[in-house]
């Protein structure tokens, strides 16, 4: 109990306490970065490249992912979009309609 008399006790909890925010902070954290979605979906990379859902499509997606969140490119269409063209020529695959640089 916190409003005990007994100071160790007390700070005993309050230590306790700090831990269990720090963790709270930490889970928040994880679940802010699982729950992240690019500007561009799996969706709209199967319509680019004329594709049905597929394992490859997961992968330009998490590669889009990463590369949001170390910083190498920004959450705008254009930057993801002219990433993912890059990405998926890299699997030579080609959009399925005349792109232009976004």
């Amino acid at each position: 109990d916190i409003t005990s008399k007994n100071h160790q006790k007390v700070k005993k909890f309050l230590s306790n306490f700090d831990k269990v925010e720090k963790k709270m902070r930490r889970v928040e954290e994880k679940d802010k970065i699982r729950n992240f979605q690019p500007v561009i979906s799996g969706n709209e990379i199967m319509s680019t490249f004329n594709l049905s859902p597929s394992k490859v499509i997961g992968e330009i997606k998490d590669q889009i992912k990463e590369a949001i969140l170390d910083g190498k490119i920004k959450n705008t269409h254009r930057e993801v979009y002219n990433f993912m063209i890059r990405v998926a020529a890299e699997r030579g695959l080609t959009p399925a309609k005349k792109y232009s640089q976004v």
